[in-house]
């Protein structure tokens, strides 16, 4: 029997694997018939996440044909940067017009999937990757369905998944903590204010290095308030008290009960420049590579990834070259990889200023030179990205 080989296998069907495979078919004429994406769930899958899509992520899907609004979704015009409910508000120069767009990944995710579906590429739900051998010559997945082999992976299963661990084997985990869960809106709240997006970042003065955000999002078409909490965890064991308890104390002040809701968490990796990015015959991307440490941002990031991705596998097979020696220094500096950076170093400062009067005055009085500096060096940086 005839070993399945394929030029590319990409572990995991969210954003990240997904924009790698619609990237791949418009520079690869013809790849997508030679690509096998394993995803271990299937669509629509169910996917912690507050689904905020900033601009960079409307760019990239606009640069791939897209539109996100063919699926359910919440316009939020203004974002507000608060602490302890005072702050500033923003909105965004992009051509949407919005601050923020709101999504459910399990509807944003199985959309992904089907636009790879149709450009050609088979995506094979239900399969969970075991191993993966690589080396420059090629790469073996084994999974509990069978093996596969390709001339190079790309691994975007995830921050906990089998690539991420393969590429960095020895690294000590460095994981931001995030509690979340989905309200109805209180009757008395205003329909302007139903349409914003929160941010508050009051746990700072806690030890608590993030915030607490409330974002309006639909649900089976039902407007609902997606509430959480996220700390990037710099600095393990440095809050004063659990990050229920603070979300708890937030969410009360609003007339909501936390008991009342289910809540739950999940780690996030953040980005860091001094990790690695591959190993001979595989790259990683999106979450399996890091994210966002400012915000937890995911989803723009794991679409920036794809481009990148996609072009480091073109010039593999341009060049016979299958090392990816250079990925790490593509991924640095690419607009996508200096936006990344910085929001480290950012949230490195800022998260260590538990001053609560330091912190009120940032956001109250500040706000000029802090929307110049996060729209010149935070985001937007899909439209710098040549």
């Amino acid at each position: 029997m005839a070993k399945p080989h394929f030029d590319v296998i990409i572990v995991g069907a969210g954003p990240a694997g997904i924009s790698s495979a619609l990237h791949l078919a418009r520079i690869i004429p013809g790849i997508s018939q030679r690509t096998l994406i394993l995803e271990k769930a299937h669509h629509p899958r169910h996917k912690l996440c507050g689904g905020g899509l900033l601009p960079d992520g409307e760019i990239i899907l606009r640069q791939l044909g897209l539109d996100v609004t063919e699926i359910a979704h919440t316009d939020a015009p203004f974002v507000h940067f608060d602490f302890a409910g005072q702050g500033l508000t923003a909105t965004t120069p992009d051509e949407t017009g919005l601050a923020i767009r709101l999504i459910r990944r399990n509807e944003f995710d199985a959309w992904l999937a089907g636009k790879a579906r149709a450009s050609g590429f088979d995506i094979r739900e239900g399969v969970t990757v075991k191993t993966v051998e690589t080396s420059a010559q090629g790469c073996v997945v084994s999974t509990d369905q069978g093996t596969f082999y390709a001339r190079a992976v790309i691994g975007a299963d995830g921050s906990k998944g089998v690539t991420r661990r393969l590429v960095n084997p020895r690294e000590k985990p460095h994981s931001a903590r995030v509690l979340e869960l989905l309200a109805s809106p209180k009757p008395d709240f205003s329909t302007h204010l139903q349409k914003d997006a929160y941010f508050d970042f009051r746990p700072i003065a806690e030890g608590i290095g993030g915030y607490i955000w409330d974002f309006p999002t639909l649900v089976d078409d039902v407007p609902t308030r997606c509430w959480g909490i996220y700390d990037a965890n710099f600095n393990p064991g440095a809050a004063s008290r659990p990050l229920m308890a603070a979300l708890a104390e937030e969410m009360k002040a609003h007339g909501y009960h936390l008991q009342d809701y289910k809540i739950e968490g999940h780690p996030i990796r953040w980005f860091e420049a001094a990790g690695e990015f591959s190993v001979p015959g595989l790259i990683l991307a999106g979450d399996a590579a890091g994210v966002d440490a400012l915000f937890g941002e995911g989803i723009a990031p794991a679409l920036g990834y794809g481009r990148i991705a996609a072009k480091a596998i073109k010039a593999a097979f341009e060049k016979g070259d299958f090392r990816f020696s250079n990925y790490k220094k593509q991924v640095l500096s690419s607009e996508m990889g200096k936006s990344l950076r910085l929001r480290t170093l950012t949230a490195r400062i800022f998260f260590s200023i538990r001053n609560p009067s330091i912190q009120r005055f940032i956001w109250t009085k500040l706000g000029l030179p802090i929307t110049f500096y996060a729209q010149n060096f935070l985001v937007y940086w899909a439209k710098r990205q040549k």
